[in-house]
């Protein structure tokens, strides 16, 4: 059988002389063809396009804060109806090496690093699924560090999204919270935080407000106790000090020693080394949120609503000593000798306590000057606007300490130095107004006039400044006088002076 190649379906060719017309075959043939083409497009018409895909995104992207040492959930979930699979990018942001923020590496055994590093990770959505959730890395504190603050970046179809997300500190140092849990309104009501119009108020932040650090089972409000020494004494697992839970009455300084003394002998707890506690750690203990009774955890042990003795002179008059008063939760100084014949109380410490440096001293390892207006704090973890507002300068000597005329004019202004972060705000924008723990933090003993280290905090006037901790009387604000260095409550109208913190929280 002999094969032959097929026949090519080409026209006829035209006659000579002619021009080219199709022929009644090749129409025929064309037409066939589209037939063809056109099968089952609804009788000959066009085909409709495909249904545009649901789009991925805009994704929801969530991270709650985390105890450091426990990993970070990220949960990544699509736009509303649609599903995997998808591939997510996603990268920690290093945030800088300063006061609140944490720092990334390869290990946690590395020194400083607070988790490890992603970079050009991946996070699949599953076909069928709508979200996935990711783990990342945190490392447990060594050492007492601040609160700190990672940024996850996650990128889908040209959108990047940026959660910042706090790693808590799980060592013990630093400062307690407050206790403090409602908020003042601009009528002087004292309202929830969530329905304030005042923002920025220490109610509004800090460990009462985390599942993660308040817990009543072992303090109310963010507090934290523990039993120790069989009972008779607790530590504070915030600041790690030990108390007695004795609270008895010494109605002198000498009365008060005598007391320490006894203690000691007698190893009360285990320890031999009680001692009258200096009056920040004696005011770590004022629940300053309590409206009735002492103002103090009741895990602490019972507690007279009258003052108690600290171990630290009035630097202004050494027959006088400091005293916190835990039915107000005021501090004050008190004559040594009582002359009054008034009802002082005891509550004995237990640990190292931390020495404050001289009034003028131009090193002091406790504050880190970063030459740019802001001054670090290495006990609290919270960094600080040198100057208080109004004064700049490398001594702060230019300008005019500003005073605010009511509390909320003085919230606001944080938020005003936040919205200017390339000048006021040195670089942040996360300044607010101190709680009332942080700013008395401040304070040094020794010194009067003003009662604060002046090589690190020149210019400081002599003056009340502001906190963002509202009593449980409406109308009423905690302030910090560095005149002295007293806690006391005033009206939320007065002219106070400012000075911001960032971080720690």
């Amino acid at each position: 059988m002999t094969l032959t190649a097929p026949r090519p379906l080409t026209a006829p060719p035209a006659p000579a002389g002619r021009a080219a017309t199709r022929s009644p075959w090749l129409i025929g043939l064309l037409g066939a063809a589209a037939l063809v083409s056109g099968c089952g497009g609804g009788g000959g018409g066009s085909s409709a396009p495909p249904p545009a895909p649901t789009p991925k995104g805009p994704l929801t992207v969530s991270v709650d804060p985390v105890v450091a040492g426990t990993n970070l959930s990220l949960r990544i979930t699509l736009a509303a109806g649609a599903t995997g699979p998808v591939d997510i990018p996603y990268a920690t942001v290093a945030t800088g090496t300063v006061t609140g923020d944490a720092t990334g590496g390869d290990r946690c055994n590395s020194v400083g690093v607070d988790y490890i590093t992603a970079t050009g990770a991946i996070a699949t959505v599953p076909a069928g699924a709508s979200s996935v959730t990711v783990p990342i890395t945190t490392c447990t504190n060594t050492s007492f560090e601040p609160n700190e603050r990672l940024d996850i970046t996650t990128t889908l179809e040209g959108r990047t999204t940026t959660n910042r997300v706090q790693i808590i500190n799980n060592f013990a140092g630093g400062l307690n919270d407050t206790g403090i849990t409602q908020c003042l309104n601009t009528a002087n009501a004292l309202v929830a935080c969530s329905a304030t119009d005042i923002a920025g108020q220490d109610g509004a932040a800090g460990r009462d407000t985390s599942t993660l650090t308040n817990d009543a089972a072992d303090g109310r409000a963010g507090f934290s106790f523990t039993a120790a020494g069989g009972g008779a004494c607790v530590q504070d697992q915030v600041t790690g000090f030990f108390w007695d839970t004795a609270s008895a009455t010494a109605n002198t300084l000498a009365a008060a020693q005598a007391l320490v003394n006894a203690a000691n002998a007698a190893a009360r707890c285990g320890r031999t080394d009680w001692r009258l506690p200096t009056p920040t750690e004696l005011a770590s203990l004022v629940d300053a949120g309590v409206t009735t009774g002492a103002r103090i955890d009741p895990k602490v042990g019972t507690t007279a609503a009258v003052p108690a003795w600290t171990g630290t002179a009035y630097a202004g008059d050494t027959s006088a000593n400091w005293v916190v008063d835990f039915s107000a939760g005021a501090v004050a100084f008190e004559s040594a000798i009582n002359p009054l014949g008034k009802t002082f109380a005891t509550r004995l410490v237990a640990g190292t306590a931390a020495a404050d440096a001289d009034c003028d001293n131009a090193t002091t390892p406790r504050y880190t000057d970063h030459g740019n207006g802001t001054v670090s704090d290495t006990r609290t973890g919270l960094m600080w606007m040198q100057c208080v507002d109004g004064l700049s300068g490398a001594a702060c000597g230019t300008g005019t300490a500003t005073t605010h005329a009511s509390f909320s004019a003085a919230l606001s202004r944080a938020t005003a130095v936040n919205a200017d972060a390339a000048g006021a705000g040195k670089t942040y924008n996360d300044w607010r107004v101190p709680n009332r723990n942080e700013l008395a933090s401040l304070v040094n003993w020794r010194c009067n006039s003003p009662a604060i280290q002046r090589s690190r905090f020149p210019g400081t006037p002599n003056a009340s400044v502001w906190t963002s901790s509202p009593a449980t009387v409406a109308g009423l604000v905690w302030y910090v006088d560095f005149t002295d260095g007293n806690v006391g409550l005033s009206g939320s109208a007065g002219s106070r002076v400012l000075r911001l913190v960032r971080a720690g929280q």
